[in-house]
């Protein structure tokens, strides 16, 4: 997708700079990139993903046209694609977690047992003597 900076994004989303930033960008509904000279820059395909509809200028109106329809085609691969990558790594930080409780039940049962074993490990008990006065 094409890459335009924070004013053309702007513009095109029908909103203000300091309302995209507001409530968009610093809020990370959308993702801000640097291009080579270091300037922030907006993917189309987010401001899309956000807006649904954009407004384009009449001069570059058939190029974003064709680059709208061929984004609503890979969207949907694109989400596919993201979801399930998601969806493993959540599987791999579920599995972890599963061990993590495994061991912590494992520690509490040999902590449980350490302090039952001392308490038997204490021999007899020595009893008060009923004539020894202290």
């Amino acid at each position: 997708m094409a890459k335009v900076n924070i004013s053309e994004a702007a513009r095109m989303a029908g909103k203000s700079r300091s309302h995209l930033y507001e409530k968009y960008i610093n809020t990370g509904f959308i993702t801000v990139e640097s291009d080579r000279d270091g300037k922030k820059v907006i993917d189309t395909s987010e401001l899309l993903r956000v807006f649904g509809t954009l407004h384009f200028d009449d001069n570059k109106k058939d190029v974003h046209e064709i680059t709208e329809v061929h984004s609503k085609d890979n969207s949907k691969d694109m989400i596919v694609s993201a979801l399930q990558s998601e969806n493993e790594v959540l599987r791999e930080y579920l599995r972890a977690k599963e061990e993590e409780v495994i061991w912590l039940r494992d520690q509490v049962s040999k902590t449980a047992a350490l302090l039952t074993h001392q308490e038997d490990n204490l021999g007899p008990t020595q009893t008060k003597r009923w004539w020894w006065p202290w």
